[in-house]
């Protein structure tokens, strides 16, 4: 039985070269492309520096009212991390089918109020004191509760942020494996400076409350560095 020609643009049609084991490579490696991942780095760094840096400060601001020991230590690092995996959780369903400009503006709002939440904390605690810890600070419940309480808000702001910051990424680059080291390379290395620069540089120079402060200023820039990046995306699509 003779085999039927497909016609030209039809069946028969060799797969777009662009396409590889079902992974799209970074479209063209555009200038402005380029940037726009940097910026994505970038942003990220930013946010792991601003999520330790506040866990080191947190210890030392919540040491006053309930001591700094293996509970209050450990209960700040859970408590965190648990609202960091609930905040990643929640980005990722913000990032189901919305359009990367609208997952970007999303993010961040989310890196806002995370700087809002950090920046907010010392005006919270004296409250938190007197409702959770002053009845009877002795008791362990109350202390593991007093430490967790002011890194949930912050935690789950930053998971958010992050999750979007990844998804937008995976967006821009076909899914990508350097790409996706990058970013977790970016959030690896934001968070050794961000103990670093709180223990060596913070603490010891700003003080506490100037400390969350500045965090706070420094998720707002962010913010502004994370709005601007869709404009590289029009120019590439543009160019």
């Amino acid at each position: 039985m003779s085999r039927a020609l497909s016609p030209p643009g039809q069946g028969g049609r060799k797969p777009h070269a662009s396409v590889h084991n079902g992974i799209t490579p970074i479209l063209s490696i555009s200038s402005n492309l380029i940037w726009m991942l940097a910026g994505a780095f970038l942003a990220e760094t930013l946010v792991a520096f601003s999520a330790l840096a506040f866990e080191v400060i947190a210890a030392r601001m919540i040491a006053p009212y309930a001591g700094m020991s293996t509970d209050t230590w450990t209960t700040i690092i859970a408590a965190f991390l648990l609202a960091l995996a609930l905040g990643n959780w929640i980005g990722g369903l913000l990032a189901t089918n919305r359009h990367l400009s609208a997952m970007l503006q999303c993010a961040a709002l989310a890196i806002v109020a995370g700087g809002v939440a950090v920046a907010g904390v010392p005006l919270m605690l004296a409250g938190w004191d007197g409702l959770i810890l002053a009845p009877a600070p002795s008791e362990l419940w109350r202390v593991v509760l007093f430490a967790a309480a002011p890194c949930i808000p912050a935690g789950v702001c930053f998971g958010i942020a992050t999750t979007l910051l990844m998804v937008s990424v995976l967006s821009l680059s076909g899914g990508r494996g350097i790409v996706v080291g990058g970013m977790y390379a970016a959030g690896a290395v934001g968070s050794v400076l961000g103990v670093l620069a709180a223990l060596w540089l913070m603490l010891d120079g700003l003080g506490v409350r100037a400390s969350l402060f500045s965090i706070g200023i420094l998720c707002c820039a962010n913010a502004v560095l994370v709005l601007l990046l869709p404009a590289r995306k029009r120019q590439a699509a543009l160019a």
